[in-house]
């Protein structure tokens, strides 16, 4: 196979994943926002009550009410959306677990006392209006019909208790998309977890609305808890709360950053109700999912802590982010710099690693991005840890270009190819690779390896043409995300590497039966 022949081959596949990308998850918080009715309940609390002033906090509790599935037809494809839908509310509910603590709320405050009796499409039983639950947040999960949509899930609360937060909410999955979803897939399953977590975030209280709602450390409301200004030429709501502040400065490196930027693109639901695409990606609030790997970052830990709801936010559960790290204030608020590898430029129709070396894209604008501040976006087909659903997974990439596919995989922007072929351009290539304890990267290139020992070095290797570029930070490169052993079986969520198994489940790898 000749040249001409290997470029046309990635190029095809790569630019027919140009438009499926654009079609991922979009958070339809919108759509939560019409179909919600929602009401604030004032905490009245006697003398029997104080003494909850003094309770010791417990571990955050969500409880929740599937009834609503019952009106599904009793069919296996349907058996299996319910049995999984509500698989991934129980893992995440096992994330906001481990992540929360709160002060139980007042005896009797968790009844559904409101004058309209749904919250979404569910029905509120008449039990929620007379029996106090033992939980901190419950939820009761539906469904609608929607294939034409983009979104897999949605949700919001319903009922809040001003002071202490939100005491009912729903959760809406898209059965419309997810009918066809592969639930086998664990890779998939993991991305549908992740969706519901953000999801519930939101009903913890990461909405622009919300943000009224929430109270400092002395339980009264906040001061200005925003400030408006232009960035790009878009008008641009920084959120200045104490923790989320404070974050930020030391993130970006720059102490007079405003706050930290929220989404000034999208519809209402987007705007203002998530992270600024701009100047932080693959951060699981972000206003659209992570094409690879999404990343709970201490940006919005901090903003739960900001809430006032809670009494602790786990910092160990925190994942570390790299994108805009320590970049300076001109990359908050002046125009983008492709020569950064957080940017690029439109028109070069190169394929290279993104930013993180999960897999191959192509540099692209999207509905979030200010103008001129384009980034390499990952085609679907071409994330090297997917060995399931990677263009680069057939005979030729492999014994021509030595390419690896999975878990230990990484993108590796390089030229290589056998030398019995004519030279290739540079391009992203899945390679294996394991780092050292000195930050050093080895890479195997067709079963030789080589080691990257110097930020940016080009490597040759013996058997074949061109160069392999090494990572632009090694340190980075080796401290980025990882997968979990088996995507955690899909019985649970990975955080930092580790799984957080669901109840009744134990392992590594979740893997183990309790």
């Amino acid at each position: 196979m000749n040249k001409f022949v290997a470029v046309l081959l990635i190029t095809c596949f790569a630019f027919a994943q140009v438009h499926a990308h654009s079609q991922g998850h979009k958070c339809a918080h919108k759509r939560m926002n019409e179909k919600l009715d929602k009401e604030i309940v004032d905490l009245i609390i006697d003398e029997n009550e104080r003494h909850l002033q003094n309770a010791k906090p417990r571990n955050f509790k969500i409880t929740y009410d599937m009834a609503y599935f019952n009106n599904l037809p009793n069919t296996p494809e349907m058996q299996i959306f319910s049995k999984n839908c509500e698989k991934a509310i129980k893992i995440a509910a096992n994330f906001f677990s481990n992540l929360i603590t709160i002060v139980p709320k007042p005896q009797g405050s968790m009844k559904w006392d409101l004058r309209y009796g749904k919250c979404g499409a569910a029905t509120i039983p008449a039990a929620d209006k007379t029996t106090d639950k033992d939980s901190d947040l419950h939820l009761y999960i539906t469904f609608t019909d929607e294939p034409q949509e983009d979104y897999l899930a949605y949700a919001g609360w319903c009922r809040f208790l001003r002071i202490l937060g939100p005491t009912h909410g729903q959760v809406n999955f898209n059965l419309g998309i997810l009918k066809s979803y592969n639930f086998a897939n664990s890779l998939q399953f993991q991305d549908l977890v992740g969706i519901v977590i953000h999801e519930m975030t939101h009903v913890l209280g990461f909405s622009g609305s919300d943000i009224a709602n929430w109270v400092d450390a002395n339980k009264k409301p906040y001061v200005n808890p925003t400030v408006q200004q232009t960035v790009r030429d878009m008008n641009t709501t920084f959120l200045k709360t104490p923790n989320v502040l404070e974050f930020a400065k030391k993130y970006y490196g720059c102490s007079t950053i405003p706050g930290m930027a929220l989404e000034n693109q999208g519809d209402e639901g987007s705007a203002g109700s998530h992270w600024e695409t701009t100047i932080i990606q693959d951060e699981i609030m972000n206003a659209q999912d992570s094409p690879t790997i999404s990343i709970f970052t201490g940006f919005t830990a901090a903003l739960l802590r900001d809430t006032g709801f809670y009494a602790s936010v786990n910092s160990n559960m925190e994942e570390k982010s790299f994108y805009g790290r320590d970049a300076g204030c001109s990359f908050i608020t002046g125009s983008c710099d492709d020569k950064k590898r957080e940017f690029c430029t439109v028109g070069s129709f190169e394929q290279k690693c993104d930013y993180y070396y999960h897999g191959v894209g192509q540099c692209n604008s999207s509905t979030f991005l200010d103008d001129g501040c384009d980034t390499y976006q990952t085609f679907s087909n071409a994330k090297c840890f997917d060995d399931s659903n990677n263009f680069q997974n057939n005979p030729f990439y492999k014994s021509a270009m030595g390419v690896s596919l999975g878990s230990n995989s990484k993108c590796f922007n390089s030229s290589l190819i056998s030398e019995r072929y004519k030279p290739i351009k540079e391009q992203g290539l899945c390679y294996t690779y394991s780092c050292t304890a000195a930050n050093q990267v080895i890479v195997s290139v067709g079963g030789t390896q080589v080691t990257c020992s110097n930020n940016g070095q080009q490597l040759k290797v013996p058997g074949y043409r061109g160069l392999l570029t090494c990572p632009e930070k090694l340190d980075e490169f080796c401290a980025f995300k990882k997968l979990c052993p088996s995507n955690c079986s899909s019985n649970g969520f990975c955080n930092n590497g580790t799984c957080i198994c669901m109840n009744g489940f134990r392992g590594a790898a979740c893997d183990q039966v309790v």
